[in-house]
């Protein structure tokens, strides 16, 4: 085995690198979701810029330590961060689905693809919206949608459906960027 291959396999693959890179990830991580409660304008970007974090986690080192930092952060993001709006919006659906657009983009079937990805994101969105009824019953999600009447909820919905394809493909931007430009050009990675 040439030196090079062994200097990357010690630098990339111990345990001491994972362990780093995931505590790096996890405190810029929380420190994105903690600026949400004076940045509440940013409720639903915030959450997305800290998913992010887990293509980096996912690239560098494997899916299982990928979902351990998701875990973790998710876990004190509920104790540290202010804003439950973005604290819910992490922990169901934004920090877990770049691992699983990741993965789910070395699938070759397609309409399999597609069909996980609406499935995962619409759960997570009922789910979103009865645990927000449940927890905040005083505020409502639909106000000011009243010139709507009985369609703000499906307005919304395809709203939220157009919102989801746009992330999906700026996520597989942000991927084939940090893979193909940022791993190569700055990391000096292959």
């Amino acid at each position: 085995m040439p030196n090079a291959e062994k200097t990357k396999k010690r630098t990339c693959g111990t345990t001491a690198f994972r362990v780093a890179l995931g505590g790096i990830c996890a405190a810029v991580c929380l420190l994105l979701m903690f600026c949400s409660s004076f940045l509440p304008g940013l409720s639903y970007t915030i959450p997305v810029f800290a998913g992010v974090l887990m293509v980096v986690m996912i690239v560098e080192t494997d899916s299982r330590w990928a979902i351990a930092t998701y875990c973790a952060v998710s876990l004190l993001c509920l104790f540290i961060t202010p804003n439950f709006e973005a604290s819910l919006l992490f922990i169901l659906f934004m920090g877990y689905y770049p691992i699983l657009q990741f993965w789910l983009s070395k699938q070759k079937k397609k309409l399999f693809v597609w069909l996980v990805k609406l499935a995962v994101f619409n759960a997570a969105i009922v789910i979103y919206y009865n645990l927000f009824k449940l927890l905040f019953p005083a505020m409502d999600m639909l106000e000011g949608t009243e010139f709507f009447g009985k369609y703000a909820l499906p307005l919304l919905w395809l709203e939220a459906e157009i919102c989801f394809l746009v992330y999906d493909k700026f996520l597989a931007l942000v991927i084939e960027v940090y893979i193909g430009w940022f791993r190569k050009k700055i990391l000096r990675r292959k």
